[in-house]
């Protein structure tokens, strides 16, 4: 006589299947919370670079300054990120401006930095 109900290996495969499925959206889950860190970081520097050239922008050239050398500073990120270093060497180009090399990048901990090349001209020779 035969009962109703499932057979062992009946549960073990529906079992099986279930942690099959369940490990992989694990994954999936894992996988979505590191993109959206990575993309916070990308765009916690993107900010901070633009920021940074704005303020190397408005600075005047010459003592007092925009003046040549290294810099580094680390800010505090808005948004409770940590910490951003930012370094940037300004370079004299001549009469005519500087070249500032910006790098941003987490402060104390590992991640690709971001950077940026920026050309100050002090006039670019266009009569009115």
């Amino acid at each position: 006589m035969k009962r109703p109900g499932f057979s062992l290996i009946e549960v073990l495969v529906a079992m099986s299947l279930t942690l099959f499925l369940l490990v992989g959206t694990a994954e999936l889950i894992v996988l979505s919370v590191r993109t959206a860190r990575k993309g916070d970081t990308t765009a916690a520097l993107t900010e901070a670079l633009a920021t940074r050239a704005e303020s190397l922008k408005s600075q005047a050239r010459g003592p007092g300054g925009l003046a040549p050398g290294t810099y580094t500073e680390t800010v505090a990120d808005g948004a409770g990120r940590g910490s951003i270093l930012h370094e940037w060497t300004v370079e004299d180009a001549g009469e005519a401006g500087s070249r500032v090399r910006i790098r941003v990048g987490p402060a104390g901990r590992a991640g690709t930095p971001a950077s940026l090349t920026l050309w100050i001209f002090k006039d670019l020779g266009f009569a009115p």
